[in-house]
């Protein structure tokens, strides 16, 4: 018989399956149950709890400050505290009605046709259009919701725009 044959097709079935299944098994730190996770679950940090409820009787005991402070990675804590509530304050802003407003006001302004290309929707051509700030929105909350301030840009065109403070930084 030639090297690496196999007569019965179970054993070469099982002998296949066996280099396809990768991973590990793991113990429950909860329960102590022996349990395996596949590669992209070990990755994401999945490899402690063997269900559901294992994670929620873990979770049950532990104050709330201390779940928060696992979520964030080391050192990342303070940096992002600050952070969070200001993209969330400007989230708040964005979906107002005025915001809301001042889009289409420069929307009409430009007459719905990117400033840079002079690219526009057609019957059977979609273009998305996007009011930028010419100067930031986070640095000159003063200048928000001035019409002067916006123009009307494709998505292509937008992308390629620098955003917020890499038009001020200083090296």
């Amino acid at each position: 018989m030639p090297k690496g044959k196999f007569n019965n097709p179970i054993e070469r079935a099982k002998k296949i399956s066996d280099k396809a299944k990768k991973g590990s098994f793991f113990n429950c730190i909860i329960c102590g149950n022996k349990f395996w996770r596949k590669p992209s679950a070990i990755k994401r940090g999945d490899n402690k709890f063997c269900t559901k409820e294992c994670y929620f009787k873990w979770q049950k005991g532990r104050p709330r400050s201390e779940l928060f402070k696992n979520k964030c990675r080391e050192g990342q804590n303070k940096r992002n505290e600050g952070r969070v509530l200001i993209s969330s304050k400007n989230k708040l802003i964005r979906q107002s009605n005025e915001y809301k407003r001042w889009r289409l006001e420069v929307f009409k302004r430009d007459n719905w046709t990117c400033q840079k290309c002079k690219v526009r929707s057609k019957k059977n051509q979609y273009i998305r259009i996007e009011a930028h700030h010419r100067k930031p929105f986070a640095i000159f909350p003063e200048l928000r919701f001035n019409i002067d301030n916006g123009i009307t840009l494709c998505k292509k065109c937008h992308d390629k725009e620098p955003k917020g403070k890499e038009i001020f930084c200083i090296k």
